[in-house]
């Protein structure tokens, strides 16, 4: 041990240190470790059971600092046996010119009372093994100068509580491989630009509990390969204020009760050359080079004769 004296006074002593021997040997073992410098503390098992006994301290562990001061293996190396607490009352810098590794085998927990702002040159990588969790209590932004790339290898949920916006600058594109299922409480409004084409390999299926209007400013096209089927129970009705126009190779109509057909110029019914003319004061009818015309002056033949059998 080192001995020494209060104001260099030789009546007050006091043991200021200890040296190496053979019960309290150096830290790092001497001589391979001579280019380290260490300053270490064991830890005393200095229960309470062993002070009421006085019976002798047993030695546990250690708080240590090593310096190692090989050229190009420089090392300052810091245990702490069991807690390790720091306080700064202003500042903190730290500057790593290299890399840097951290382990913690138990919880890491960290506040940052006001801002905290990180700055990644390169690239970061995060590698969760359980569940990530992230609660904002005002708002977030996040920016992404070229791709953003999201792969859920589950199922994916979108919680938003009132209005949610989404813009795109250029195209979007959406595959699913199942079923698309959506519901919507109120109204639901879509404006194209430009040209909207559909195509379903089934059956479409449209159904309105109440109308169901269909407006055009230019025209409606309605095409099928084989049939078009149209039926109401109550009313149907076609409306238009120019030329109303029907082809078909042949035409069936049954009707219950009545049928009605009022014009207000010109009726015309023809099969080849032969047709039945009504106008508004005659009606005029032809067949085989005959002519009938029945108006108010009567019934006129031309280029036939009227027999009676």
């Amino acid at each position: 041990m080192i001995v020494s004296f209060f104001d260099e006074d030789i009546d007050k002593p006091y043991i200021s240190a200890s040296l190496y021997n053979q019960s309290n040997p150096a830290l790092p073992p001497l001589p391979l470790n001579a280019h380290q410098t260490s300053l270490s503390a064991r830890t005393l098992n200095n229960t309470k059971e062993t002070e009421d006994t006085n019976s002798s301290i047993v030695e546990s562990g250690l708080n240590e600092i090593t310096l190692s001061n090989i050229k190009e293996k420089e090392q300052i190396y810091l245990q702490a046996q069991r807690d390790y607490e720091e306080l700064i009352k202003h500042n903190f810098t730290q500057k790593i010119q290299k890399n840097k590794d951290s382990i913690v085998e138990g919880a890491y927990n960290e506040r940052i009372k006001k801002i905290h702002t990180q700055t990644i040159d390169l690239a970061k990588i995060v590698s969760i093994g359980g569940e990530y969790n992230t609660n904002v209590a005002l708002s977030k932004d996040t920016i992404v100068g070229l791709s953003h790339t999201l792969n859920v290898g589950a199922s994916n949920k979108l919680r938003v509580a009132k209005d949610s916006s989404e813009y795109v600058g250029e195209d979007k594109s959406v595959e699913i491989q199942a079923n698309l299922n959506t519901s919507i409480k109120q109204d639901e409004n879509r404006n194209v630009g430009g040209n909207k084409r559909e195509v379903v390999e089934g059956d479409v299926e449209l159904d309105s509990i109440k109308g169901l209007n269909y407006r055009s400013q230019e025209h409606i096209n309605l095409q099928a390969i084989n049939y078009i089927d149209v039926f109401a129970k109550e009313s149907f009705s076609t409306q238009t204020d120019k030329q109303h126009t029907e082809t078909a190779d042949s035409k069936y109509s049954e009707i219950q009760t009545n049928y009605s057909v009022n014009a207000g110029n010109t009726i015309i019914h023809q099969v080849g050359d032969t047709s039945i003319t009504a106008k508004g004061d005659c009606v005029i009818i032809k067949a085989g080079g005959v002519e009938v015309v029945i108006d108010s002056k009567g019934l006129i033949v031309k280029g036939g004769e009227v027999k009676a059998e």
